[in-house]
């Protein structure tokens, strides 16, 4: 049971409970983090920050395949608790399902104004990039579903 009101508090703001999800299900480089939350960089960074000194996760080294170390965001024994809780809720699919959706609606909204658009038009410029994210997000997101079928 958490008995700090400053855990609670932290909790109900934007995207700390979803990212002591993630970081609970596997831990994480601040790079890993900033590519798949739809949080601005310096409300990540805060909210990283902030969940540290709480006792919810530290940052520590872990080993790669290529045997340099990268920092990662670990939970703590009190992170783990909320973990456990949360995912009896269910938590995690939540708040993948939600940010899949709002990537769709990005998308569609981006795809509608191009759509509307001259091909010289000068907005075009910021409308691209937000459909080839959704493009490579969607080609990652793919490939926990299919298997790698090259050849070794």
């Amino acid at each position: 049971m958490i008995e700090n009101a400053d855990i609670i508090d932290f909790l109900q703001k934007k995207g700390a409970m979803e990212l002591l999800v993630e970081i609970g299900e596997e831990p994480k480089r601040h790079t890993d983090l900033r590519e798949k939350f739809l949080l601005s960089s310096s409300t990540l960074h805060g909210r990283l920050k902030r969940g540290s000194q709480l006792g919810l996760w530290e940052q520590t080294l872990k080993e790669r395949d290529d045997g340099l170390s990268s920092k990662v965001y670990r939970l703590s024994e009190k992170g783990q608790e909320v973990y456990d809780v949360a995912a009896d809720h269910s938590v995690s699919r939540y708040h993948k399902t939600r940010r899949d959706a709002v990537r769709h609606v990005r998308k569609a909204e981006a795809e509608t104004l191009k759509a509307l658009s001259h091909d010289d038009a000068p907005w075009l410029e910021e409308i691209e990039p937000l459909i080839e994210i959704d493009r490579v997000e969607t080609q990652r997101g793919l490939g926990e579903f299919i298997p790698d079928t090259e050849e070794s």
